[in-house]
């Protein structure tokens, strides 16, 4: 998508994303008109263009469209509101580590719950140079729509159980910053309908493990991102005066 396209084009993808990641539901026409004061017949004009280009797709069923996984890339990357940490999650980030840490190993079982009970997806955590992986919440994702397929919720659940699996997909993204995979980015055909977003933590300043999300492509990118460097942020000071 180039400039040239205009901020209209722009706008209604945000619009369907946003629409799309918040009811599970194939946005139509109508419902961007709606939103915008335009006719339906230019909001389809537009669509129209947007599936050419790869943005987004129709179900076989439904008139309405859906991101694809490059319409969902574009998003994160140009569109998205990015949601500060309200003052009421930050309190139970603390609250959660303000008990004494003995070992590394509580941290990351504590912070791979504290994950998934603040996303509602499934918070991974991985031991540094140790072939070790927390992983809790699992369950979070048998309330998602796309999951009630299940050949998708069987495919899913076998890759979550096969711990080795989730950790070479944790080892094999060297980079120690943000990194988000979505869809077929990830390696694991039985990861297609997910989205893996991680973060590296720090032992004394030093690259160590990491931490993230494992949850549907259709995730809230804009909670869930910045969630994830705060915890990365905050398990690394927390682990600065502890020993590997």
């Amino acid at each position: 998508m180039t400039k040239s396209r205009g901020k209209r084009i722009e706008e209604i993808l945000e619009i369907i994303i946003d629409r799309y990641i918040s009811s599970a539901e194939p946005v139509g026409s109508r419902q961007v008109a709606r939103k915008l004061g335009l006719s339906s017949a230019t909001i389809r004009n537009v669509m129209s263009d947007l599936e050419d280009e790869g943005y987004i797709t129709h179900p076989h069923t439904s008139a309405g469209r859906v991101p694809t996984d490059k319409g969902y890339r574009y998003y994160i990357t140009t569109l998205m509101h990015r949601r500060n940490l309200t003052d009421n999650m930050v309190k139970i980030v603390e609250a959660q580590y303000n008990e004494k840490v003995k070992t590394l190993e509580d941290v990351l079982e504590k912070t791979s719950r504290l994950i998934s009970s603040l996303t509602n997806y499934v918070g991974i955590t991985m031991m540094p140079d140790v072939e070790k992986v927390y992983l809790d919440g699992a369950s979070h994702l048998i309330e998602q729509p796309e999951f009630q397929d299940l050949t998708k919720l069987h495919n899913l659940f076998r890759c979550l159980e096969d711990r080795v699996s989730i950790l070479k997909l944790l080892c094999d993204e060297s980079d120690d910053g943000l990194t988000i995979h979505i869809g077929k980015e990830n390696k694991s055909s039985y990861l297609s309908d997910c989205s893996i977003v991680t973060r590296g933590y720090k032992i004394r300043g030093k690259p160590s493990g990491k931490l993230g999300v494992i949850g549907p492509k259709r995730m809230v990118y804009e909670r869930v991102i910045p969630m994830v460097e705060y915890l990365a942020d905050t398990v690394s000071n927390i682990l600065y005066d502890i020993d590997e």
